[in-house]
């Protein structure tokens, strides 16, 4: 028998909060440097913090991955194009409804606890899926992505009263 496999990756928006943190950053680290003049042990700070960006900085390029496979679906997140960490893991079966963030049916799950794993791009497909939260099942959850159509094909075949096209 054969499985039923996709995978779909989109890449995050860089936002102005990413931006004026990113700046933030690199000030601090340059006056940390430059304080260096008046007391050399801030040499020692300049260079943790230094080293503490080299570090953090490929966190700020954030891709999302869902992998499909039989009727479960992760959402990973690929830090700087080389670290992947899958942030859920749910099964379709669990879950209420699936269709498009702004319908009817995702809107009425607003005051849920959220989820999101969007690209923040403009008109982006963005489609919502109300379940049982995998770690705690007595609590819900919204989750938001953006699924291909190859992705929502099999979903739809998987669990046809779940998912609205």
């Amino acid at each position: 028998m054969e499985q039923a496999y996709c995978e779909c990756a989109v890449k995050r928006k860089k936002t102005v909060m990413t931006l004026v943190i990113k700046i933030l950053f690199v000030v601090i680290v340059v006056l940390l440097m430059l304080s260096t003049m008046l007391l050399p042990w801030f040499a020692i700070l300049g260079v943790a913090a230094a080293g503490f960006l080299i570090w953090y900085w490929p966190r700020f390029d954030i891709m999302w991955e869902y992998v499909y496979c039989d009727g479960q679906i992760d959402f990973d997140r690929i830090m700087g194009g080389e670290k992947r960490k899958t942030d859920l893991r749910i099964e379709i079966e669990d879950a209420d409804v699936i269709a498009p963030a702004d319908s009817d049916d995702i809107k009425r799950f607003h005051d849920w606890p959220t989820k999101s794993f969007i690209s923040l791009e403009e008109g982006a497909r963005i489609y919502g899926i109300a379940t049982r939260n995998p770690k705690d099942n007595t609590k819900k959850l919204l989750i938001l992505f953006e699924p291909n159509d190859k992705m929502l094909d099999m979903m739809y075949s998987k669990c046809p009263r779940t998912v609205h096209k």
